[in-house]
């Protein structure tokens, strides 16, 4: 009798802490981050291909006109000394989606201190223009 009143117990807590609408939400945030992500790495390749077209360009921001769509807010772009910057303000699980997009690429990191820190903490040796402001996640090319 006793293992059966404790078996219902524990069915009971385990029914109230699992809630529909909590997945729900984590579903659609993982959906939106996963979105961003796929859209960044778009961004980095329409740059890529345009810098195919336009070599003579080294610093500078390319416009997003240039690549004929409207990039996501906030998704922006820097040259400099011929190596592209693509960074955007930091979101929780964004640097993951970005990974896993971007197939694990060592070129995705968060600005500290004007440094690239990739996802694991550790310095990448690379300093960011200073039009990049820290906690910003970067991909660098």
């Amino acid at each position: 009798m006793f293992y059966w009143i404790l078996s219902v117990f524990l069915g009971f807590l385990v029914w109230v802490n699992i809630s529909p609408h909590d997945q729900a939400g984590t579903q659609l945030q993982d959906s939106t981050l996963s979105q961003r992500a796929i859209q960044t790495v778009r961004y980095i390749n329409d740059i890529n291909d345009w810098r195919y077209i336009n070599p003579a360009q080294k610093d500078g921001v390319i416009p997003d006109s240039a690549f004929g769509w409207s990039s996501v807010g906030g998704l922006r772009n820097v040259l400099q000394a011929g190596r592209v910057y693509v960074y955007q303000p930091d979101q929780p699980g964004l640097m993951a989606a970005l990974l896993a997009q971007s197939r694990h690429s060592a070129l995705v990191g968060k600005v500290v201190g004007r440094r690239l820190i990739d996802s694991v903490g550790n310095d990448m040796q690379v300093n960011v223009p200073a039009s990049i402001t820290d906690g910003s996640l970067v991909y660098l090319n």
